[in-house]
């Protein structure tokens, strides 16, 4: 089930139940970081209840009424069905190509256009700075050794603040006076086993094998313009059949026996070159880091 995440932005699901105008006890879990919320709420003559959902990121909410579980897709679109039709029928066959599009785009870009929250779990490597592979826009809380170590809703009892670099390539250590950092791991030399006193010392940023647990605010706070444009040229082309790739993608034809040839691009775009020119700005040289 996909819930559109669009103004006024009042997100509710509506579910069956057995039993009209009783009260359910109802659990919903966000499946982005497992964090839990649990109400109450009234069905209706009809023995339906509707439960209010947070449009705050996109995301998967697993929600439980009466030992049934219903998952649900909170998303916002790439454009608003409710801006391009007057009559429901109209918005609701704009959804449905819409979706289609979103979901075109999606497959063939590397990155999706969403606003999500993303939990990272790492190791620390003896910097003061934790390597990140998403486009993050906010720490939202750190757990160190499994300990809460920071939440941005609740500075006064957090231990240490964190913040993204300018640059958006690590998260580290927010300090309030000037610093040198650590941009490699310090070199400490094991005292000797006949030394009178064992040496104690506690290291900055994040020690090298300690265990993080970071949930993040990433992606796009707002759909670029020209995602936008780029969708609504697949809408109109898939409201007016115009994705025949045979149409578009053809390298040879010989008259004889039909014998026709497809470029290799007939495997990796959208169907609308425009749409691919476009999406080329956001492909990523590098996908996934590792060796070589």
């Amino acid at each position: 089930m996909e819930v559109l995440r669009v103004p006024p932005y009042n997100l509710s699901v509506t579910l069956d139940v057995a039993l009209a105008t009783t009260e359910y006890e109802y659990a919903i879990t966000d499946m982005a970081d497992s964090s839990e919320i649990t109400g109450e709420v009234t069905s209706n003559a009809s023995s339906k209840v509707i439960i209010p959902l947070s449009s705050k990121y996109d995301t998967q909410y697993k929600v439980t009424v009466d030992g049934e579980d219903t998952y649900v897709d909170v998303v916002r679109p790439y454009v608003d069905p409710n801006t391009k039709g007057t009559t429901a029928s109209d918005i609701e066959a704009y959804r449905q190509s819409e979706e289609l599009a979103r979901a075109i785009i999606d497959s063939v870009c590397d990155v999706e256009f969403y606003y999500k929250k993303k939990v990272i779990e790492t190791t620390g490597l003896g910097l003061d700075y934790i390597p990140i592979w998403v486009d993050a826009k906010k720490v939202l809380k750190v757990y160190e050794n499994n300990v809460l170590v920071y939440d941005v809703d609740d500075l006064e009892n957090s231990t240490f603040e964190f913040e993204i670099t300018g640059d958006g390539s690590a998260i580290r250590t927010a300090y309030p006076d000037l610093i040198n950092r650590n941009e490699s791991k310090p070199i400490f030399y094991p005292g000797s086993p006949t030394d009178y006193l064992e040496f104690m010392f506690s290291e900055r940023g994040f020690p090298r094998g300690w265990d993080y647990k970071i949930e993040l605010e990433v992606g796009y706070h707002k759909v670029p313009s020209d995602i936008v444009k780029a969708t609504e040229l697949l809408v109109h082309d898939i409201d007016c059949g115009k994705l025949d790739y045979y149409k578009r993608y053809i390298g040879a034809y010989n008259t004889d026996q039909f014998r026709i040839q497809f470029d290799k691009a007939v495997f990796e775009g959208t169907g609308n070159l425009i749409v691919d020119k476009i999406l080329n700005k956001y492909r990523k040289p590098i996908e996934f880091v590792g060796v070589l």
